[in-house]
């Protein structure tokens, strides 16, 4: 369950008209572009708080006193935390492949049904709908492994290729017809596991593409910092943390000045 920041202009980049983001920390490490265009501004809005959205606003945990959150693991992105201020939230996930056996299919059908609830799950805290275009969803999750990664020993320099892993979320800038800057979240979610286990790593990966970028360290929690096969729902840590992050600024969905 690796969180991963994807680079999403790889051609057609002029260091004169792009401005380029790194971020290097314990969760991500990774480079991202704004492409931003000759005739447009070069600066980006600055950090600014949207409104709380009211499902947060209404949500209370059963004792606030004692509730619990885990905000200081979070890390906010280049641009500020990854906060979606337009609802609903558009999620689309891989559809039934039509050619493929009946028995692969029926997995299929559970991978899917996984992923649904999961959905459903973070729909009482965040608004969220289904939509049949991959394109233009917020969030779109691949029924797919993650794609291989390769890195260079430093001390070898030796390449290093990771495989096994079962899920992954990795996101991307850009700008839209407003010059509104936007992101967009993409998953990857393996469809070699159990229903269970695809319903809790669903899960844990859509926290994640709704703006919790960073772990707990409590197992109770739905972003648990490793892969557990207890379901344990999500949490009101998760969501107390959830709400601390929608309260701070960042320079997503604002216009460029």
């Amino acid at each position: 369950m690796q969180l991963f920041c994807y680079a999403w202009r790889r051609y057609r980049i002029w260091w004169r008209f792009f401005l380029g983001l790194f971020l290097s920390g314990a969760i991500a490490l990774c480079t991202s572009f704004i492409y931003i265009g000759q005739t447009q501004s070069q600066s980006l809005p600055a950090l600014a708080t949207h409104p709380l959205p009211e499902t947060l606003v209404q949500w209370q945990p059963q004792n606030s006193e004692k509730v619990r959150d885990y905000f200081a693991e979070i890390k906010p992105s280049p641009l500020g935390h990854l906060i979606w201020s337009e609802f609903p939230i558009t999620v689309f996930y891989s559809k039934l492949d039509s050619n493929l056996s009946s028995n692969q299919q029926q997995q299929q059908t559970k991978w899917q049904q996984a992923v649904q609830e999961a959905i459903a799950a973070w729909s009482v805290y965040l608004p969220i709908e289904e939509i049949e275009d991959a394109e233009n969803a917020d969030i779109i999750i691949w029924r797919e492994p993650p794609p291989i990664q390769i890195t260079v020993n430093p001390e070898t320099g030796e390449r290093d290729y990771s495989f096994g892993r079962n899920a992954e979320t990795r996101y991307r800038f850009y700008l839209d017809d407003q010059r509104r800057v936007r992101h967009q979240m993409t998953i990857y979610l393996s469809p070699h596991q159990r229903a269970i286990a695809t319903l809790i790593t669903a899960r844990h990966e859509l926290g994640h593409a709704l703006g919790i970028w960073g772990h707990s360290n409590n197992s109770k929690d739905a972003l648990y910092v490793s892969q557990t096969s207890t379901d344990n729902g999500i949490s009101e840590a998760d969501i107390n943390t959830l709400k601390r992050i929608y309260q701070q600024p960042t320079k997503l969905g604002w216009s460029l000045p």
